[in-house]
Formats: C-alpha cells, structure tokens, sequence
C-alpha cells in the first residue's frame, strides 16, 4: 500500500489535480484579472494641484558682497545670480565704453575690472 498525500488526490505528480480541472483554474484566473480597486469618485475633496513660484520682480544685490575681488568665472556668475534672487546675471567690464542703458530690476549686473576681478554688483 502506498501512501499518498492528500493534496495530490493519490497521484504522485504535484500537479495531478490541476491537470484535471483546467476550467477551474481558467475561472480563478479570470477572477483574478476582473478584481478591481476600490472605485473613488471625483469630488472636491481632491487637493487643487501645487501653485508655482513667482520669478522675484527684484534682485539683492547686497548678498553679492562674498565674490568681491575674486576672478570672474561662469559657476561664479551663476552662484551670485541664485544668491542674490535676479532672473538673469551678466559681467560688464567696467571701461566698456558700450553700457547697456535699458534697465532691468531682476538681472544681476556685475562689474569686472579688465583683470576680471569683481569690483562691484548692482541690479539693473
């Protein structure tokens, strides 16, 4: 007498039963794809989407005064542009005989001797 286990039905293949209901198995399978989430209804309760930052209408040209005397460079411009709030940044050399005169309260104009030393900062 041989002993078999129950779950196999007396086959000695684990997957003797599963072999003899495939419409059974077919059914689990398709409930299992139909199965669905709980449905949520639009409603007002939904948080309004995130509100984007205004651009500052003004830069602080005062938070510029660490880059004094230092050499002029790209990263520099771009770390004084970020502390001081301006929109844009740009060197001018200070003999520049071409000024732009148009101003502009968001760009970050810094002044750089020909050396390219920082000697100054100011918005416009």
């Amino acid at each position: 007498m041989s002993k078999s286990k129950w779950w196999t039905g007396g086959s000695k293949n684990s997957m003797g039963d599963w072999r003899r209901y495939p419409t059974l198995l077919l059914f689990a399978l398709a409930a299992g794809c139909q199965m669905r989430g709980e449905v949520r209804p639009l409603s007002s309760e939904i948080p309004p989407p995130p509100a984007f930052v205004a651009a500052p209408e003004a830069c602080l040209a005062a938070r510029s005064r660490f880059a004094l005397g230092q050499r002029i460079s790209l990263p520099l411009l771009e770390e004084l542009r970020q502390r001081t709030g301006a929109r844009r940044a740009r060197a001018q050399r200070i003999d520049d005989p071409q000024k732009n005169t148009e101003s502009d309260a968001a760009r970050l104009t810094v002044d750089v001797e020909p050396s390219g030393r920082i000697v100054g900062a100011r918005c416009a």
